[in-house]
């Protein structure tokens, strides 16, 4: 049997086409041939192999566009896999994170139980195509569960991905109430490390972030549209127009009014 979900064409700031899981020996094979593709596979049971080398439980192979490849189940004990399917030239940098060993590009990985709540996943939702930033948010818990230890220094560029992705989700739900809780759970990283890549390139904290993105948006409509200052705070997240405005006060030293008044 074949699971597969796919993602929809929706915006985001890393791509994952597909994510797939099987322990059939004719689906868990490819090759000889190449594709035009990354591709990350983790061997969840059993064994097999990739260009030559044995791969078992606890393992993965990672697969760069263009490259030669095959793999097929070892006879005595087949192996089970998930993989994760993109088109995204950003995934280059990802796959710097694995550590995978350069000549024969298999990683290794401890973190079972999160691979396998994301095969159970797979599993319920195959044949469905999700959005784009639920596949995107599945595949970072999946790479944050076994990378996250490593220097953060070593791998800083790739780090990126995860303040991209937040930066887009404050952006695209600046409409709802977001808060730095929310953003840790939907990437799976702690709230220290949130702090740290938002202070490093913003100066500011994760909250304090989440707040002026709302306050810039909210001076937008202010200027360019005659939106009543009800329905400016509801259009930033904000439920009570009163806490909206004793925000924004707080934040650019005038009242929403006046700063509609001072820049008409």
């Amino acid at each position: 049997m074949r699971y597969e979900i796919f993602t929809d064409n929706s915006y985001t700031p890393l791509k994952v086409n597909v994510m797939g899981y099987s322990s059939d020996i004719n689906v868990t094979r490819f090759g000889p041939g190449q594709r035009n593709l990354y591709i990350i596979h983790y061997v969840v049971k059993g064994k097999g192999y990739y260009n030559g080398h044995e791969v078992s439980q606890g393992n993965g192979f990672l697969i760069y566009p263009g490259m030669k490849e095959e793999y097929y189940a070892a006879a005595d004990e087949p192996w089970e896999f998930i993989w994760i399917v993109s088109e995204d030239e950003k995934m280059k940098e990802i796959f710097n994170r694995y550590d995978a060993r350069t000549d024969t590009l298999i990683f290794e990985f401890n973190s079972e139980n999160k691979i396998k709540e994301i095969q159970n996943k797979i599993i319920a939702k195959t044949g469905q195509t999700i959005d784009a930033i639920k596949m995107l948010e599945m595949f970072l818990k999946m790479l944050n569960s076994h990378t996250q230890s490593q220097d953060f220094k070593k791998h800083k560029k790739n780090h990126e991905v995860y303040l991209e992705f937040c930066v887009d989700y404050i952006q695209t739900n600046i409409h709802q109430s977001i808060t730095v809780e929310q953003l840790q759970k939907l990437t799976g990283v702690s709230q220290p490390y949130l702090y740290k890549i938002f202070k490093d390139k913003f100066n500011m904290s994760t909250k304090q972030y989440i707040t002026r993105a709302k306050m810039d948006k909210a001076k937008e409509l202010l200027i360019k549209t005659e939106m009543s200052i009800t329905e400016i705070a509801n259009s930033v997240g904000y439920s009570d127009v009163l806490s909206f405005s004793k925000a924004f006060s707080l934040n650019e030293k005038v009242s929403p009014g006046q700063y509609r008044l001072k820049k008409g």
